[in-house]
């Protein structure tokens, strides 16, 4: 557990007080933190066994979070994913706050935004969390796989936040820093005349053995 532990740091200046929320692969089960818990401070103790499920293993635990749901969702539909992430990064949020959502998650301004967050991002449109959200994330992400043929390395949940999901704690670190950083340059970009990386860069980056071995090492 200490690589969730270390997640949930790493990430947590991006959601306050109960914000947020990560998970782990546990077996065939799983481990997600618990309703009401900080991902600042967060422990072993503040973390709820679950079946693949979705079901509480233990009832008089910490109840699970409310998007326990959506990580069982994807903990059962994708073996290759083994830590997931949830954030409300405030820039971000910004973006997905507004009109300028779609524009966001299909351009590209930079070649690491490629390399962490893919070649475009999984859009959801707004749900209440809970079933109505899980609804719309397993629409949007089939829609999503269907049309671009793999996972989203980011999902941007329109008027909430982000899910990131891999197979290593480090990559989900690296998406969730990377996406922030994206909306950041983004807002100031959009000051000035947006330049963007055109199809033809974005795909060169993107199959590049050389990017493909340093993604690599994060999982």
């Amino acid at each position: 557990m200490i690589e969730l532990l270390e997640l949930a740091r790493e990430i947590s200046d991006y959601a306050i007080c109960g914000e947020g929320n990560v998970s782990v692969r546990d077996g065939n089960n799983f481990k997600i933190k618990s309703s009401g818990t900080s991902l600042r401070t967060l422990s072993e103790d503040d973390l709820t066994l679950c079946d693949i499920d979705g079901n509480q293993l233990d009832e008089s635990h910490k109840k699970p979070s409310i998007e326990v749901c959506f990580h069982s969702w994807i903990m059962k539909t994708f073996p290759e994913i083994n830590f997931i992430a949830h954030t409300h990064p405030t820039e971000t949020c910004k973006i997905l706050c507004s009109s300028e959502i779609h524009e966001f998650s299909s351009i590209r301004l930079f070649p690491d935004q490629v390399v962490r967050n893919g070649v475009k991002s999984c859009v959801v449109p707004y749900a209440s969390p809970g079933e109505k959200l899980l609804s719309a994330i397993e629409t949007s992400v089939s829609h999503f796989i269907n049309h671009e043929g793999y996972f989203p390395k980011l999902i941007l949940m329109q008027n909430h936040g982000i899910i990131v999901a891999a197979s290593s704690a480090k990559d989900c670190i690296a998406s969730t820093h990377m996406c922030e950083k994206s909306a950041e340059i983004y807002i100031g970009a959009k000051s000035f005349t947006l330049k963007t990386l055109n199809k033809e860069h974005i795909m060169e980056i993107d199959s590049d053995p050389r990017e493909k071995y340093r993604r690599e090492l994060l999982k």
